[in-house]
């Protein structure tokens, strides 16, 4: 690239936005954050850039953007908030008691391979929920994810829930050598019942194997629950982790949310410390998710404070976008700015409210 080039263009991976573009994600972000706020969680800007230990978590860590800084310390910006908030919570906010309730909204940086739709800088708006009990933490935290869908005008969009252990359960359960659990693990993932069964060929525990394969097509509405206990039952460990689920389900549809719930028995992937609840959360118009989260109760333990914790984050981005294809813009046009001659013409009507446009006399045309 030439230099003149890079004069004019923004690098791959980043983004640029003006006027109508910045007012939408504005008023997406308003909306998200109003209902954080709702919930009684306290807003918090972590800093842009940590040591890189910080973000050392498997999966994550290839992502990060990292330099030395003058002192030799090796930093990096930060590719997520969840670390962030957790060092933070077993440092400044030692004093804290638990429940401590966290919202955040704000950009990261993190390394994606060139792809159409894939940026590095993204905008996340998201809140954790570090300590307290872990039923009503789940609970609490779903509800909040699918009223963000509600007052964003999300048309037919849903938190499909998912549950950890009861594929690390069936894993056990089957045998399966850890090497080979990240291959398996994509192949649950991606809804592949003859791959899962190619991969699973060397198990000889049935009961395990046909459940795994079976989770490829545990998907769908709140019903799915019933085949899911059915296909586990033979493995105590991940008819636990459904029952877990269960109950979490059983208490949104209580609250009026069935029709934001689905289930999914395959989301398996994401980042290496979830232990529990995981979620993904889709609308019609994106071939995939706007957000995504659930429950990490080891992170903690890295900073000296073990809490359970759950959280979620919605990406800006997709949501502008699928809202933009939904036909559900929130962002209005500013009213037309007055032209206005004089400089003290000019601020006497922005006392009075009015939006201007500054034109000396001298100046106009």
């Amino acid at each position: 690239m030439s230099d003149a080039h890079r004069l004019v263009q923004v690098p791959r991976g980043v983004q640029c936005f003006v006027g109508d573009e910045v007012r939408q994600r504005r008023a997406i972000e308003d909306i998200a954050t109003g209902v954080f706020l709702g919930w009684d969680y306290e807003e918090i800007i972590p800093p842009l850039f940590d040591y890189a230990d910080v973000f050392s978590t498997p999966g994550l860590a290839a992502q990060t953007y990292s330099f030395v800084d003058r002192d030799g310390n090796v930093l990096a910006l930060r590719p997520d908030f969840t670390s962030l908030l957790a060092k933070i919570a077993a440092g400044r906010l030692a004093h804290r008691a638990a429940p401590i309730r966290l919202f955040y909204s704000g950009e990261v940086l993190r390394y994606e391979p060139p792809r159409a739709g894939r940026h590095d800088e993204l905008f996340q708006m998201g809140l954790e929920h570090l300590g307290g009990e872990r039923a009503g933490a789940d609970a609490e935290v779903v509800a909040v994810a699918a009223e963000c869908l509600e007052a964003l005008g999300v048309r037919d969009g849903v938190v499909a829930l998912g549950h950890v252990a009861v594929f690390n359960a069936l894993v056990d359960a089957a045998g399966i050598d850890p090497a080979a659990r990240p291959a398996l693990r994509d192949r649950v993932d991606a809804k592949d019942a003859s791959g899962v069964a190619a991969a699973l060929a060397g198990s000889t525990a049935a009961p395990a194997t046909e459940a795994l394969i079976a989770l490829t097509s545990l998907a769908g509405g709140v019903s799915v629950l019933d085949r899911a206990e059915e296909a586990v039952r033979a493995v105590p460990a991940a008819a636990a982790a459904v029952g877990e689920l269960r109950t979490l389900v059983d208490a949104l549809v209580a609250a009026g949310l069935g029709e934001r719930i689905a289930v999914d028995l395959g989301e398996v992937r994401g980042l290496d410390y979830y232990t529990g609840l995981v979620f993904r959360i889709f609308a019609p118009g994106l071939g995939f998710e706007v957000g995504s989260g659930g429950r990490y109760d080891g992170l903690l333990a890295r900073f000296g404070r073990p809490l359970p914790a759950v959280g979620f984050m919605l990406g800006l981005d997709r949501v502008a976008l699928l809202l933009e294809r939904q036909g559900a813009v929130p962002a209005a046009a500013p009213a037309a700015a007055e032209v206005v001659g004089s400089l003290s013409g000019a601020c006497q009507r922005r006392r009075a409210g009015a939006r201007v446009r500054f034109v000396p006399e001298k100046g106009r045309r």
